[in-house]
């Protein structure tokens, strides 16, 4: 039996085969909007976090470009593409508040393997389109910014911005690592899977160039999606940046131990009525 080469898929003869564990550098652009629901955010939220406020949520849209820190980038088709968020700010007792991913899309597939399998983050894949469009008017600077995210012909979620390079600055929570929810199971059964609360940390974080605005934005269902319990949900702020951070090779610490998955929380959830 051939020995065990990388974190993932072990059997190769090869670490193609295989994420590792290393440090990765990522840069690009995000369309970052905070918008407020009516719905009650905490029903997807894993004991024992709780939000900072259960109907403010985060969705973030990135065009992203990864590679090696320290090293060169592979070519653009498997260093490019596109990612999309909605998160929550939450935290366990004691600790302070981070961004917990509800639902997350790449476009590509080796940008889930670490992220899902050794860290788990719910990352899926989708098709993300994202366009900017600039003005051809002299005196005219408002962007516009489309963005829509599909699954197998499933549109999920659809946004439009209006971005002023002369607009105000708008308040954003700090952003302080994440926490996930890492589940692995066992062959002896239920009881012996391991399931455990984790902190990420990400570092060397940086934004640069921002451009203010206001948009809309709509969430939709799908066979394997439920964005459409979100409801109607209002922008209140938006902001189109620059960005970049690095992701260490082992960014996680374990914080608890947590108890069985829940097999009744599909029976709690309430949807306020939408006026």
């Amino acid at each position: 039996m051939t020995e065990f080469i990388g974190a993932d898929q072990p059997l190769g003869r090869s670490k193609k085969l295989s994420y590792q564990m290393t440090a990765d550098r990522y840069a690009g652009r995000v369309l970052y909007a905070t918008f407020e629901t009516k719905t009650d955010l905490s029903q997807w939220l894993p004991a024992p976090l709780k939000p900072v406020d259960p109907h403010l949520g985060f969705l973030k849209l990135y065009s992203l470009r990864r590679w090696p820190d320290g090293g060169e980038p592979n070519r653009p088709s498997f260093s490019q593409y596109y990612e999309a968020c909605v998160t929550v700010e939450a935290a366990p007792p004691g600790e302070p508040s981070r961004h917990y991913n509800l639902f997350m899309w790449v476009t590509h597939d080796w940008a889930i393997y670490k992220a899902r399998a050794a860290l788990g983050w719910p990352k899926k894949i989708a098709d993300i389109s994202m366009t900017e469009t600039y003005p051809m008017t002299d005196g005219q600077e408002i962007i516009h910014v489309k963005a829509d995210v599909s699954r197998y012909g499933h549109n999920i979620i659809s946004l439009d911005a209006e971005l002023d390079p002369s607009a105000t600055a708008q308040p954003m929570p700090a952003f302080n690592g994440f926490y996930t929810v890492r589940h692995i199971p066992s062959p002896a059964g239920p009881e012996e899977d391991i399931h455990e609360l984790l902190s990420i940390h990400p570092k060397d974080g940086w934004v640069s160039d921002n451009v203010w605005g206001t948009g809309s934005v709509r969430f939709n269902g799908a066979p394997d999606e439920e964005l459409d319990l979100l409801g109607d949900v209002n922008i209140k702020a938006c902001v189109l940046r620059n960005t970049g951070w690095v992701l260490p090779a082992w960014p996680a610490r374990r914080l608890q131990k947590l108890g069985p998955l829940r097999s009744d929380i599909g029976d709690k959830f309430s949807i306020p009525d939408q006026e």
